[in-house]
């Protein structure tokens, strides 16, 4: 894959040519577990499903009625974390962006500009780390800095220290959240 600039990811996903229409709402939260913004899309009307495989296993993670809770967390954080429910409201996967920098629009949506390393975890406790490739070839291409491709590595392997202590706690925190959001 060639790269040319970093990835700017909008909570809404514009330009996504999946999506034929979605939903959003928006959510600040100051529990003793997050601090920052959610963001649920819905998916009403999509033009195909998307399904992954890791690990040997085929995941649906999007499809018609299927919802994705964004949580923005407060700064200094360095990541965005987005969990992946089905048509039922039940979680399907968890996937932590690595990011550079986050923000707003000029109409208030929230914003990521992705590093390209990813953690995803499963309700059954399985973690991947993903797309070490990308984050090389966005160095080689002179997309990030040798000091972004730092930031990125250590974020990750911090994730991965407080997941592997505690797979239980980013599970439990986005079902919480997620019932806070109507189902309609």
């Amino acid at each position: 894959m060639k790269l040319d600039k970093m990835k700017r990811k909008y909570a809404d996903r514009r330009g996504w040519r999946r999506i034929v229409s979605s939903r959003t709402k928006g959510k600040s939260f100051m529990w003793p577990s997050f601090h920052g913004d959610a963001v649920l899309l819905h998916f009403d009307e999509i033009k195909a499903p998307m399904s992954v495989v890791y690990g040997g296993t085929r995941t649906k993670t999007v499809d018609q009625n299927y919802s994705w809770l964004q949580l923005f967390p407060c700064d200094p954080s360095e990541f965005v974390l987005t969990a992946m429910f089905d048509d039922r409201m039940q979680l399907v996967q968890c996937y932590f962006d690595i990011v550079n920098e986050k923000g707003r629009d000029k109409k208030g949506v929230l914003w990521f500009d992705d590093l390209y390393l990813d953690l995803i975890l499963f309700p059954n406790h399985e973690l991947f780390l993903v797309d070490e490739d990308e984050l090389n070839e966005a160095l080689d291409e002179d997309i990030i800095t040798a000091a972004m491709q730092k930031k990125a590595w250590r974020t990750a392997h911090r994730l991965m220290r407080l997941i592997k202590r505690d797979p239980d706690f980013f599970l439990d925190l986005v079902r919480k959240m997620r019932a806070t959001f109507s189902t309609k």
